[in-house]
Formats: C-alpha cells, sequence, structure tokens
C-alpha cells in the first residue's frame, strides 16, 4: 500500500534525478562569501577520493549496492559530504574542489569492487560520464556563503554549489542521454554538458536544489506516449533521507509544462516502489519531514 502517489509517474521522477557544525539562523542578508572572491582551488587526489567513499560506504543504515542507479544520488551524495567536511576542517573560509573525471572513474571502480576490465558492470550514466570527460567543481564555505536568505525551512549544516561540465569535443555535442531498461516505466535520462545544483544537509536530510541540466522522461507506458508529445521533463529538486535499516525515502519533483512531485523508497539493493510502506512509521515520518517547505535564496554562482 502506498500513500497518495502516482505509481508511473512516480518511478519516472526518482529516476530522473540520478545522473549529505550547528545550524546559522538565516534571516537575512549574508555578506559576500570569501570563496566566492577568491576561489582558492584544490584538486581532489585519487587517495581522497578513496577516503571519502569509504566512508560513504559506511554511511547510517549500513551496507546498499552502489552499481544500482537508484542508488547513485545517495551514494555521489555522501561523497561530496565527506569531501567537504574534511575541506572546512583545512579551509574554513571556503575555497573550491575540482574532482577529475578519470579520478573519480577509477575510484568509483575500486569502491564497487571492480577491476579496470569491468567498467561494463559501472551504470551506463557513470560510464559515459567518464567518456565524455564529466569533471566535478565543489564550491564550498559556510552556509551563509551560498544561502543569501531562508525564506522558508531551515537553514542546511553544509550548504555548496556544484557543476558537473565536460570540454567541449570536436563532435560538439553538449549532452548526452542514455536508456535505463531495467526502470519501470522505462526511462530515457539526459545530461547536458553543464549540469548545476545547490547540495545542502540538514540533520535529517539532503537536498539537491535548484537543478538545471539534468532531464528525462518514460519509453513506456501512457506516459511514454504523453511525453513525446511534450518532451522531456527537467528535474527541479531531490530530497532524501535514510531509514534506521537503510531504505532511501526520496522526494522529487520535475517539470514539464507542469509540475509533479512524488515521494518513492529505494531498498539498499536498488529496488523501490513508490510512496512508503503505510505500516511503517518511521518512514511515515520522513516523508512527512520532505515534504516539508523549504524555499531558500540563492547568491548567483560564481568561480566558473
Amino acid at each position: 500500500m502506498t500513500r497518495g502517489v502516482d505509481h508511473s509517474f512516480g518511478a519516472q521522477l526518482r529516476q530522473v534525478v540520478l545522473s549529505a557544525s550547528a545550524a546559522l539562523a538565516l534571516t537575512g542578508l549574508a555578506t559576500a562569501p570569501v570563496a566566492a572572491q577568491s576561489c582558492p582551488t584544490d584538486t581532489t587526489s585519487a587517495l581522497a577520493l578513496r577516503d571519502a567513499m569509504r566512508e560513504a560506504l559506511l554511511a547510517p543504515g549500513g551496507e546498499y549496492a552502489i552499481l544500482a542507479t537508484t542508488n547513485s544520488l545517495r551514494f555521489q551524495s555522501a561523497v561530496f559530504q565527506s569531501l567537504i567536511e574534511h575541506a572546512l576542517k583545512e579551509r574554513p573560509g571556503g575555497g573550491l574542489l575540482f574532482i577529475p573525471y578519470d579520478d573519480l572513474w577509477w575510484e568509483y571502480l575500486r569502491a564497487a569492487g571492480l577491476d579496470e576490465t569491468e567498467g561494463d558492470k559501472a551504470p551506463i550514466g557513470r560510464r559515459l560520464a567518464y567518456e565524455y570527460q564529466q569533471s566535478i567543481d565543489v564550491l564550498y564555505g559556510p552556509p551563509t556563503s551560498v544561502i543569501k536568505k531562508v525564506k522558508d525551512g531551515s537553514a542546511p549544516l553544509i550548504a555548496a554549489n556544484v557543476r558537473l561540465a565536460w570540454p567541449d569535443r570536436p563532435d560538439k555535442l553538449h549532452k548526452f542521454s542514455f536508456e535505463d531498461t531495467l526502470s519501470v516505466p522505462e526511462l530515457k535520462v539526459t545530461n547536458h554538458q553543464l549540469m548545476t545544483f545547490r547540495f545542502l544537509v540538514f540533520s535529517d536530510m539532503v537536498v539537491l536544489d535548484d537543478i538545471h541540466g539534468i532531464s528525462g522522461r518514460p519509453l513506456s507506458g501512457a506516459l511514454g506516449t504523453l511525453f513525446k508529445v511534450i518532451g522531456e521533463g527537467n528535474a527541479d529538486y531531490a530530497r532524501f533521507s535514510i531509514s534506521a535499516d537503510g531504505r532511501q525515502v526520496m522526494r522529487t519533483r520535475a517539470t514539464k509544462v507542469i509540475s509533479k512531485t512524488v515521494t518513492a523508497t529505494i531498498n539498499p539493493d536498488g529496488t523501490g516502489r513508490n510512496g512508503v510502506p503505510e505500516d511503517r512509521a518511521d518512514m511515515i515520518a520522513l516523508e512527512t519531514r520532505l515534504e516539508q517547505p523549504l524555499e531558500l535564496e540563492y547568491f548567483p554562482y560564481s568561480c566558473w
């Protein structure tokens, strides 16, 4: 049983957004961020990535399958959180982390227990990101360096700007798409050459907000017919929390003509369902938290 969720569109939205100190009272204007003025840059080493991925696998909730596409957001968010927390210890005022595409790929294979010849077993989105040389920039600092004002909701413990991009190519391709035939309905996901979002970590949830450059649409079923007419839906935000037994409750919104917001439950092995189980009071509480209003005003992107 689920709680008031559109079953087929929920599966699509859950996948679209795939390709976490003390809280600060942010009620007025913040000063211009130190990191945005000077943007000191550090290239994340392979060893630092290895350690961050090891920590990500030890995150609360126990083991989970990082080769499952549905767990990609959970894993990458935990890696971001680990890298940012360590970087803030060295540079409290903030800075820019550059994550090279090749180190990201090889360390992911290592974390997944794959060797260099087994890249075909990795999720297709990650393989294409490596082939297109998609690197990542993470602009981190105090939350007030990213968030100008909290209009509704609470302030995060960690806030960062994230940019994923690849260099211009001889074939002049500015996006890549892939089909996930294992999802229900089957899904087409598109990553654009430039993707940006705000990465926010609260005490009880992780949020990707103000997303640009990620879109998708279902390929099968009635919604597949509909989206052939209106085109791909653009991901707006994704929010998730992890239950004590390692199940992920995710709430996502995508927009194309109209906005649609749904909740899904993702198990540690990557299988999922729409909504949350009616007999799980703890997961219903997580869903309620994810539904609470959150409206933040951000500083413009800088340093890239």
